[in-house]
């Protein structure tokens, strides 16, 4: 995972994949560690997958809402235009305000 700030997320979708052999409990747990960083109202979604090539293995796919970091652009973010054209190049994105 990215290195960005979520603490005070007021929203998460998380979906948990893993192999046959990955149980309720770790996925649970997944989650837990996650929502651990979010607000305590946060509203949170998640739910888990089986996929049979990802024995001993979990993934996780995370979208949170009303992140407030430096290292994400958004309504409520401040960044320079040079900063802005910067990250949309590196990335190969248009930010649309």
């Amino acid at each position: 995972m990215l290195d960005a700030d979520i603490s005070g997320a007021n929203g998460a979708l998380i979906n948990v994949i893993g192999g046959e052999d990955m149980t309720l409990d770790e996925a649970r747990k997944v989650v837990e560690a996650i929502s651990s960083k979010l607000d305590d109202d946060a509203r949170i979604i998640w739910g888990a997958q089986i996929s049979k090539d990802m024995e001993r293995t979990i993934r996780t796919m995370l979208i949170v809402t009303g992140v407030k970091s430096s290292q994400i652009l958004g309504a409520g973010i401040k960044q320079t235009d040079k900063r802005r054209k910067e990250i949309e190049t590196q990335l190969g994105i248009e930010f649309l305000d």
